[in-house]
Formats: structure tokens, sequence, C-alpha cells
């Protein structure tokens, strides 16, 4: 099944990389298009029930509830194909319990990609803060670094057992922040960044995962740490209590 806008896509291979997170390696169509080595770009998943192996029947009526947003990890247009990491919180959500279980053969639909309105380009030094949401965003953003660059990675994750390699300029610190809590706020992440001591010259930021957690670094940023616009990238991934559909809303009436 396919539309204009979305194609499916089959599990070609699954990878644990760490306990709450998954690696699922798909092939499609739409892949041949993808852009090798272009950071930021994410698209929309549709995935069957969890235990279905897909593809879920397309409603034009109703597929915006079941939709998500995913960054492609890694793109291969040559061979058509492309690696999604999905978050795993045992049966929470819709996406995640199906990635959890998916098995090759397996199949989702997928949208064209779009790409992340960030950049780099003229920075002394750069600034990554993320929760386990906004971990595949923000490495496929380091990744793309010079090699010379220098700066400070924050990621936010559950466990010890959650850190995983990405792979950073030698100039890149980068600090795991654990919260177990998946509910609670994230005090320890942010306080972090609030006393990093700030280097001469000008950043690139980039900050996404929880509403609470972007907002909060948003103001730091406009107030106590003002950055230029377009090097500065504040997104909230998500809401606790809220599902994706919820979310935009909730973020269309806040901006």
């Amino acid at each position: 099944m396919s539309t204009p806008n979305f194609a499916e896509a089959i599990v070609l291979r699954t990878q644990q990389l760490s306990p709450h997170m998954v690696r699922l390696t798909f092939q499609s169509e739409f892949a041949a298009d993808f852009v090798t080595g272009a950071p930021g770009a994410y698209l929309k998943v549709i995935a069957p029930a969890p235990g279905e192996a897909g593809p879920p029947a397309f409603d034009p009526a109703s597929f915006k509830t079941r939709m998500r947003t995913y960054t492609l990890r890694h793109v291969r247009p040559a061979e058509h194909e492309f690696d999604i990491d999905f978050v795993v919180h045992g049966d929470n959500g819709i996406a995640g319990p199906w990635a959890r279980q998916a098995a090759p053969g397996n199949r989702i639909l997928i949208s064209r990609p779009g790409t992340l309105k960030f950049g780099t380009e003229g920075a002394d030094w750069h600034l990554f803060v993320a929760d386990l949401s906004s971990i595949p965003a923000a490495a496929v953003e380091l990744e793309a670094l010079p090699s010379d660059a220098i700066g400070d990675a924050f990621f936010e994750i559950p466990s010890d057992e959650d850190r995983q390699p990405i792979r950073t300029p030698t100039g890149i610190r980068v600090h795991w922040i654990i919260k177990s809590d998946p509910h609670a706020p994230s005090e320890a992440l942010i306080q972090a960044v609030q006393t990093l001591d700030w280097r001469s010259g000008e950043p690139s930021v980039f900050v996404a995962g929880e509403f609470a957690l972007a907002g909060a670094l948003r103001t730091y940023f406009r107030k106590q740490k003002p950055t230029r616009k377009d090097l500065t990238y504040v997104s909230s991934y998500w809401k606790l209590g809220l599902i994706e559909p919820e979310h935009k809303a909730f973020k269309a009436q806040a901006a």
C-alpha cells in the first residue's frame, strides 16, 4: 500500500542499543531519495498495533492520531535503507511497543522526510542538550560537526546501561545525566546546563526533549545567556501526559 505521501517500509534488521532504545533498519522505495549526510532529517511513522506484522491500514480520516515523528539516524540511499532509533518504555505509546516486538519482515508506513531548521556555520563552539527522546536527533547533528569542533553535549538517560556510543569530535565533552523516574522533571539536566562554564565566542545551541525542559532552557538562553537566533534550536518533542497530537496542539496554543 502506498499514497503520494506515504509508502511501506519493511524491517530488515533489529538491534537493541540499550534497555530503552532499539534500532530498526528498514527498506523502502522512499529511501532512494533520502540525502546522505544531511543532518536533521525526520519522517512520520504510522506503526501497526503491537503484535501485528503490518502494514497498518491507511485511513485518511484518522491516520494523524497514530502518526509519530522520528529522526532518520542513518540513511543508505543506494540500498534503499535507513535506520530509526525507537525509545521503548514497556507498553506505553504506539510506535515504541511495536518496535520492541518488531521482527524482520514486519512493515510500517513512512512519510517523505522533512529537515530541522538548525545551523552551526559560524559558531565558535557547540552545546547539545537532549533527553532520551531526542538523543537520535542530537547524535546525527553531533556526528556531522567538523573534526576540530569543541563544546559540550548533555544527554539525559534512565540508567547507566542506556549510554550508547556516539561518534563525536574529540573536542566535544559528553555528559550523561541519569534520571530514573520518567515522570520526574529534568532538574539535574537543567542545572548541569545552567552551571556550565560558558566558553568564549558564539555557540550553536541544540536543545530538544520534554516540554518543560525545552521551556526552561529557552528562557535561560533568552534572558541569561543570549544566543544568536540562527544558531539556536530549542524544541519540545513531547510533554508528560500527552500523546503526540495533543502535544502539538498544546505547543501551538503556547506559542
